[in-house]
């Protein structure tokens, strides 16, 4: 079964093109987006238009892309978790759309065996919107934050509450408490784990300096379940300084395939079946990545 993965677009509809472009090209059944689908900042600049502005995008741009790429590609279901700036993602689902799932801390079993669980928390960050950010554990470290921040009012309002984000984050559950609630998949063999945050000190979370920027909890969860695959974002530029979109742990083949804004799509197409012998990057296609060859 073929898949077409991708993350961070936020919003940039020449990337959403590319994409469906791929979807043809690739003759992909399943697209999965991994989070920070929708526009981060609104053209005012300003946080508390930013719930407004996504939805106009979502009216206007997403949904009718998600309905052309069912009608005219292959694909037949899209997977969706929202990432740390996609605030109005829970419009997205203001009424059923044939083919598009809300994988947000959910499993689904596919047609062949195959199951997909989703979860879009990350560890804290320096930006203000704070509604899928939690701390990783009760002591990991997290930077310094801005304050006030802000978490969505409501799923029905489009106002923002300003947060102290010292406060909030500590009144909520961690990663690591949320992970393991998720969805017991039948077995890990057979089982692709979808998170906006990549895995803790991997080739794939690395930003400036080389430091990393990934959830420990998430490492060591998929270090106990060893599932098949996981497929990351959030960490845009890692690709470019790793020198790789993956990485293994154990026996788990982790991807992030990156995403820098203004240039060529990246994204990844392989069969869900193998993928450590079929993953294909879109933009860095001359890599010979070790990893991938590994199995």
């Amino acid at each position: 079964m073929k898949f077409l993965y991708a993350s961070d677009l936020h919003g940039e509809i020449y990337l959403y093109q590319e994409l469906l472009e791929l979807a043809r090209s690739s003759s992909a059944e399943i697209i999965a987006l991994g989070g920070d689908l929708l526009p981060s900042f609104p053209p005012t600049k300003r946080y508390e238009d930013m719930i407004p502005n996504q939805k106009i995008f979502i009216d206007q741009f997403l949904l009718p892309f998600f309905k052309r790429a069912i009608r005219t590609t292959d694909v037949r279901q899209l997977f969706l978790i929202p990432g740390n700036w996609d605030l109005g993602y829970p419009y997205l689902f203001k009424a059923p759309v044939e083919g598009v799932i809300d994988l947000n801390r959910k499993i689904y079993r596919l047609r062949n065996g195959y199951e997909i669980v989703g979860y879009p928390f990350v560890p804290p960050t320096p930006f203000r919107p704070k509604d899928y950010e939690k701390r990783d554990d009760p002591e990991s470290p997290w930077p310094p934050q801005k304050n006030p921040s802000y978490i969505r009012a409501s799923d029905q309002s489009d106002e923002l509450t300003a947060i102290d984000p010292y406060l909030y984050l500590r009144s909520q559950e961690t990663i690591q408490e949320d992970l393991d609630q998720l969805p017991k998949p039948l077995s890990p063999e057979r089982t692709v784990y979808i998170t906006h945050s990549p895995p803790f000190a991997t080739r794939l979370d690395q930003i400036q300096g080389k430091k990393s920027a990934g959830s420990r909890t998430l490492k060591t969860f998929i270090e106990s379940h060893q599932p098949i695959l996981t497929l990351h974002g959030h960490i845009h530029e890692s690709p470019k300084l790793s020198g790789s979109f993956s990485d293994r742990i154990g026996k788990t083949l982790s991807i992030n395939p990156g995403q820098l804004i203004s240039r060529k799509l990246h994204a990844v197409t392989f069969e869900i079946e193998n993928p450590g012998k079929t993953s294909k990057h879109t933009y860095l296609p001359d890599i010979i990545d070790d990893i991938l060859n590994k199995k």
